[in-house]
């Protein structure tokens, strides 16, 4: 059902049951508004560097691409 639809229904109503579908529509607008924003919870996002030194220790690993690449220029 369009918008257009709905408000010639709307208007097709006796006076009082227009104030009446009027009146909901601003309490469920009310409602809506009093309601709290719900809170977002905060991701822990896993530590990738602890975890590389962990496995890898204090080695420095060579950058694979950037090898590849003067190799493919030469």
């Amino acid at each position: 059902m369009s918008t257009g639809e709905l408000l010639k229904q709307v208007k097709a109503l006796p006076r009082r049951e227009r104030l009446k579908v009027f009146n909901a529509i601003l309490a469920l607008e009310e409602n809506e508004q009093a309601q709290e924003p719900m809170k977002t919870k905060r991701v822990k996002w896993p530590d990738v560097e602890a975890r590389a030194r962990r496995i890898f220790g204090n080695r420095v690993l060579p950058n694979l691409v950037l090898l590849d690449r003067e190799d493919e220029t030469l």
